[in-house]
This record gives structure tokens, C-alpha cells and sequence, in this order.
């Protein structure tokens, strides 16, 4: 719908829209007439009859009020991200567990789908992808207790971590040599540069990494699994999200839930927008969301996309604290070491 051409029947969905997600109640002239009282009834009623003959809205009987279909919850939701009016107290939510860099990557981002699914109520999915495109700054091999070893990759945006196993006969002095050596041989270069080149790099050294052949091997296995896509589904809120919903919603969100048990068909939906700010709603768009919505942003640093998150939920839910999460990911997200800045 052209917002120029079309400015009142656009204020009228918006208006419509809005009123269903708060009450659940079906859209009536008479409740418009609230809202548009410079308009008459019989300008509303004809402007509704057309929205429904557009597609935005369905009556549920003949005598009763309309409700929202998915091309009109698209309409309110762009107007929503198109709008520089945002939730700040959700967005203080999320900055106030937003961690410091230092600590491992996966970790903050894990917390972060956390917060943001108990401030929203909405299970949040992480698709974590792209790490293999990071830059090596510094690798550390600590032997652990029970011949472990602790992997640590710094890298232009942040740690990456995972334990590897140690073989019994490998020293400490022997770890801190490997990693120093890995370092040199692969620092300002990609993990994926490094994977692709470690057996060649190795044969190349010959004997002077002889005492810790196997070591270097465990890491790069190590790596291959770190950058395989992984989906996370964090639901902090599960019982909340439940509250004030319609028997038929409830079933609705059940839908969801199912969905969400499949990590393999959400993680195709999410990399299909994995790089922009994206809407779908199950309706008209993804039979498996069925009566579901799931918006998505990219996770940015220093210009690498690391991540996808996305929050899923009922078609009826409050898309402006959603979306308000989700803007605060795109926009305040900053490229340097030093985190995230409130306005």
C-alpha cells in the first residue's frame, strides 16, 4: 500500500492493527470512529469494505468485525521498522546483560538471545554462521585438569573457545609452543584460511612441530566444528507468552512451538534473510510457521556477519517491544572492542 496515495486507508490499518493486538477483539466501524473521529462512520465503513477486498483484513461472520490478516500485520510491522520511535526500556534490558568482549563469542551471544527472549516473552533463535570468515589475532592452548585442553582463538571480533583433547604425553611447554606457532603461521589470516591450510602448513614445518603434530590436528578439528552452522533456542518466558491469548491462539502458539523442534527448517528460513532485517509471518508466507511470526536481524561486527537472531511467536503479540529488541541488534551493535553505547 503507497503510504502517499493511500495515507488514510494505511492510518486505518495501522489503527486496526493495533487495537487487535492489545484486546483481541474483532475490528469494528464503531471502534474506529475512537480514533478517526473527523471521519464519518459511513467513510470508515467503506474504507474497511475496501481494506477487506485488498486483503488486509477477513470477517470472521457476517455480522461481526474483521480481523487482521498477514498483509496487514506486514503493514503495521514496516511502519514499526520504519519508525524511529523505539522501546528504550526494553532496550536497556538488553544493553544492561550485553557482555564485554574478553569474554567468549558464543557466550555473549547466547546471553544475548537470553535477555532478549525475557524481555520480549518470545522464543529467540540463534543462528550462529560466519565465524568463518573472523581474522586470527592470537592463539592459546591451556592444558586443563584430566589431560583437556581449553582452545582459545582471539580473533578481530571477539574469542572463540572449545575444549579439545590432550594427548597424555603432551607438556604444557609443549601447548604453549603450538600455540605460538599457530599464531605466527596464521595470524591476519581467516579461520577458514587457517583449516584450509593447516595439513600443508604442517608438512612444510616437518620436524620442528614433530613433539605436537597431534595437537595441531585436535585444533583443527576443533575449528571445523566451531563454524558449523548451529541453532540455539533460547525460551526464557514460555508460560508468559501464553497469558491473555484466545483458546484458537493458544493453539496457534502451540504451532510454533512445534516449529521450533525442527532446528533444521528454521535455520533455512532465518539464511534465506540472513543478511537484513526481516519479517515473515506463517500465514501467507512459510506453511510451517502456520499461525506464527518470526522477525529477524543480522548480528554484525566489524563488518563480518557472525550470527542471525530471531524472535518467533503468535501473530498477536506486542511487535514494537519485539521490534524495538531487534533495531536496538541492528543499529547499536558498534564495530569496536569497546561494546554497545546507549543514545
Amino acid at each position: 500500500m503507497s503510504n502517499d496515495k493511500n495515507k488514510r486507508k494505511h492510518d486505518i490499518v495501522l489503527v486496526a492493527v493495533d487495537d487487535y493486538i492489545k484486546t483481541a477483539q474483532p475490528i469494528t466501524s464503531g471502534s474506529l470512529n475512537l480514533h478517526f473521529k473527523d471521519i464519518s462512520s459511513a467513510t470508515i465503513r467503506n474504507e474497511m469494505n475496501a481494506l477487506e477486498s485488498m486483503g488486509y483484513f477477513k470477517q470472521l461472520h457476517t455480522s461481526g468485525g474483521r480481523v487482521p490478516t498477514a498483509l496487514a500485520y506486514k503493514e503495521y510491522v514496516n511502519s514499526i521498522l520504519g519508525s524511529d520511535k523505539l522501546d528504550y526500556d526494553s532496550i536497556k534490558k538488553v544493553i544492561s546483560n550485553y557482555q564485554d568482549r574478553s569474554v567468549s563469542l558464543i557466550s555473549m551471544l547466547s546471553t544475548l538471545a537470553k535477555r532478549l527472549s525475557r524481555a520480549t516473552n518470545c522464543p529467540a533463535v540463534l543462528v550462529q554462521h560466519g565465524l568463518q570468515n573472523l581474522t586470527i589475532e592470537n592463539i592459546q592452548i591451556i592444558p586443563l585438569i584430566q589431560k583437556d585442553a581449553l582452545l582459545l582463538v582471539e580473533t578481530n571480533v571477539g574469542i572463540i573457545d572449545d575444549n579439545i583433547s590432550l594427548d597424555p604425553n603432551i607438556e604444557r611447554p609443549a601447548c604453549i609452543e603450538a600455540g605460538e606457532y599457530l599464531t605466527k603461521q596464521f595470524k591476519g589470516k581467516t579461520i577458514e584460511y587457517m583449516i584450509d591450510n593447516m595439513k600443508e602448513v604442517c608438512l612444510n614445518a616437518g620436524a620442528q612441530i614433530v613433539q605436537f603434530k597431534n595437537l595441531i590436528e585436535s585444533v583443527a578439528d576443533a575449528l571445523i566444528d566451531v563454524i558449523k552452522t548451529k541453532c540455539d533456542i533460547s525460551n526464557e518466558n514460555p508460560t508468559k507468552l501464553l497469558d491473555g491469548m484466545s483458546q484458537t491462539e493458544i493453539d496457534e502458539a502451540k504451532d510454533v512451538f512445534n516449529f521450533l523442534e525442527d532446528a533444521d527448517n528454521v535455520i533455512n528460513i532465518i539464511d534465506k534473510d540472513a543478511n537484513e532485517l526481516n519479517f515473515k509471518i506463517g500465514e501467507d508466507e512459510d506453511s510451517k510457521l502456520k499461525g506464527g511470526m518470526m522477525m529477524s536481524a543480522p548480528i554484525v561486527i566489524n563488518g563480518v556477519s557472525i550470527a542471525s537472531l530471531a524472535l518467533v511467536g503468535p501473530k498477536r503479540i506486542d511487535y514494537a517491544n519485539v521490534a524495538a529488541a531487534l533495531k536496538f541488534i541492528v543499529n547499536q551493535i558498534d564495530n569496536d572492542k569497546g561494546g554497545v553505547s546507549e543514545r
